[in-house]
C-alpha cells in the first residue's frame, strides 16, 4: 500500500510539473507590428439644439489599442487644421477652430464653432456635418432636430438614510411630463441645484451650483417604449443632504438664503439615446473583468462618434 501511495504521489507531482510547463508556454511575446493595427480614425462629436447660441463640434483622432501607457495619456489628439461645415438645404456655415479657456473646469476647450445665428437650428430640419482634414481624412453625418416636450411639474421631497451610526436626510426632486402619443420619443433629464447660504458673519454671501444626481439606472435617460402617450416621471434627482442630530432634522430652508432647482427636459433623437445609453452601460461595467464588452454605436461615416439633435425645455422650482 505504501509503494502504491508513493507511486501515486510521484504521478501527481509529474502531472503538476507538466501542467505548469504547459501554462508557462501560453505566454508569448508578440511584436505589435504583426497585429495589423488599423490607423487612427477621426472621432467627431456634435449636438445641435434650437436653444444653443453657439454651434460647436469637436474633432479628434482615436488612440490605437496597443501602445505604451505614456502615449495613451498624451493629450495631443485634437485636430486643429480640419475644414468643418454644417449645412441645411442650400445654407451652410464653416466652423472655425477655437481653443478657449473654461473657468469652470480649468482646461482649454478645443472645438470648432460658429454663431448659431449664421445657421438657425429649426425643429424637423435635417442638418449635415462634413469634416475634411488637411491630410485628406473625411467624415460626415446627419441629424434631425426633434420637437420640444415641456416638463409639467416638479416635486420637492426627501428621505432618511442610515449611514453607519448616523442618519442623514437626502433631498431630491421628481419631474413629470406628458409624452406625445403615436411616435417614439427619447429623453435626457438633467439639471442643477443653485443656492446662497445663510451667513450673518460673512461679508460676502456664499453661493454654489451643483449638478443633480439621478438614482435611476440610466442616469436620467428615458425612452417611451411601452409607455407611449402616458405621463412619465424621472428618477429621484438628488440635490444635497443634511445630518440628523438627536432625531431632529436640520431644517432645509434655514440653511439657504436663496435656493432653486432647475431641471432640463431634453427631447433627444434616437442616435443621442443609443449613444449615451451605451456610454452609461460601459461606465457601469468597465471595472468588472467578467462583464460583457459594450460596443459604442456611431453614426459618423468615415469615423467614430455621435452627431445628434435635441430640444431643451426647462422648469424651475424656487425653494425659498
Amino acid at each position: 500500500m505504501r509503494i502504491y501511495s508513493g507511486i501515486c504521489s510521484l504521478i501527481a507531482c509529474l502531472t503538476a510539473i507538466i501542467l505548469l510547463g504547459n501554462c508557462s508556454s501560453l505566454r508569448n511575446e508578440v511584436d505589435p507590428s504583426q497585429l495589423g493595427l488599423a490607423s487612427p480614425k477621426l472621432v467627431v462629436s456634435g449636438y445641435l439644439s434650437p436653444q444653443d447660441t453657439i454651434l460647436a463640434v469637436k474633432v479628434t483622432r482615436s488612440n490605437t489599442v496597443v501602445g505604451d501607457s505614456l502615449s495613451l495619456l498624451q493629450m495631443g489628439n485634437n485636430i486643429t487644421d480640419a475644414t468643418v461645415t454644417l449645412s441645411e438645404g442650400s445654407r451652410s456655415v464653416t466652423l472655425l477652430y477655437n481653443s478657449s479657456y473654461s473657468s469652470t473646469d480649468s482646461v482649454a476647450q478645443h472645438y470648432y464653432s460658429a454663431n448659431a445665428r449664421l445657421l438657425p437650428i429649426i425643429v424637423g430640419h435635417t442638418y449635415t456635418l462634413n469634416v475634411v482634414t488637411a491630410n485628406g481624412q473625411r467624415a460626415s453625418s446627419t441629424c434631425t432636430i426633434p420637437g420640444p416636450v415641456s416638463p409639467t411639474t416638479i416635486t420637492f421631497d426627501s428621505l432618511t438614510e442610515n449611514r453607519g451610526r448616523f442618519q442623514s436626510r437626502r433631498y431630491y426632486v421628481l419631474t413629470r411630463w406628458q409624452d406625445p402619443a403615436g411616435q417614439p420619443n427619447y429623453y435626457q433629464v438633467a439639471g442643477y441645484f443653485r443656492y446662497t447660504t445663510q451667513c450673518t458673519t460673512c461679508q460676502v454671501a456664499q453661493f454654489g451650483t451643483f449638478p443633480l444626481s439621478f438614482d435611476d439606472d440610466n442616469r436620467g435617460l428615458f425612452s417611451d417604449a411601452g409607455v407611449d402617450g402616458t405621463t412619465m416621471i424621472s428618477g429621484r434627482a438628488y440635490m444635497t443632504s443634511s445630518s440628523l442630530t438627536n432625531d431632529q432634522l436640520t431644517n432645509f430652508y434655514s440653511q439657504y438664503k436663496t435656493a432653486s432647482v432647475i431641471v432640463n427636459l431634453m427631447s433627444v433623437d434616437q442616435t443621442f439615446y443609443q449613444f449615451q445609453g451605451a456610454v452609461i452601460r460601459q461606465r457601469r461595467v468597465r471595472n468588472n473583468p467578467f462583464a460583457e464588452p459594450v460596443l459604442i454605436p456611431s453614426n459618423i461615416n468615415g469615423g467614430l462618434g455621435c452627431f445628434a439633435g435635441y430640444n431643451n425645455s426647462a422648469i424651475t422650482l424656487t425653494l425659498n
